[in-house]
């Protein structure tokens, strides 16, 4: 049963009793709805009136909160089901060794070209798979993947997982000032310009 299922299925609950608290002498016989005769209220049946009222608030919040908690737990990881735990973690260390100083669409698009590989058959499965790539990523090779991420980082990785692409579409990413296969990189696609890195197909 889904969450929202459940909430509803307590509020029609609370509902009913509150109903009966309110008229505890509503008689259904053998399946047939009689007319319902006033009762006097009592102070006990309006105190319990007006408790189940506040429960039903309550779950009516604590329902609504649940949701919205489910709606930011599943934007994070948007259709792809071959994310794993720690992914972003890892996603947003790559970021963060690969691109800490770059503008923020920059970053973005790092972590773009990371889950761009994912698609491609050229490319592992996986984001620990391609990050962990034999020659792929500099940071990996001079530690600086083990570096903490900052939060310009996580939100940037974050950003990448919605499916946001500053890299449009790229497979690589380089600073042509640093790279050391250059000369083959320059013959890919490029795609756009970020700072201080250029982005290619």
């Amino acid at each position: 049963m889904s969450r929202k299922s459940i909430k509803y299925t307590c509020i029609l609950t609370i509902f009913i009793l509150t109903f009966y608290s309110f008229f505890p002498l509503f008689p259904l016989t053998a399946g047939i709805v009689q007319r319902a005769e006033a009762v006097s209220l009592d102070k006990d049946s309006v105190y319990r009136g007006i408790l189940l009222a506040l429960l039903l608030i309550l779950v009516s919040k604590i329902g609504q909160a649940t949701e919205d908690s489910g709606e930011s737990s599943r934007d994070i990881v948007i259709d792809r089901p071959e994310l794993e735990d720690g992914d972003l973690d890892l996603l947003a260390r790559v970021i963060h060794a690969e691109a800490r100083g770059e503008p923020f669409q920059g970053q973005v698009a790092v972590g773009a070209v990371v889950l761009n590989r994912l698609k491609s058959p050229e490319f592992p499965n996986t984001i620990r798979g391609v990050i962990y790539q034999s020659g792929q990523f500099s940071s990996v090779d001079d530690g600086q993947i083990n570096l903490t991420p900052n939060s310009t980082s996580y939100q940037a990785a974050r950003e990448a997982l919605r499916g946001n692409d500053p890299s449009r579409g790229a497979l690589y990413f380089y600073n042509p000032d640093k790279a050391k296969t250059l000369w083959w990189l320059s013959t890919r696609e490029i795609t756009v310009r970020i700072g201080n890195h250029v982005f290619a197909k």
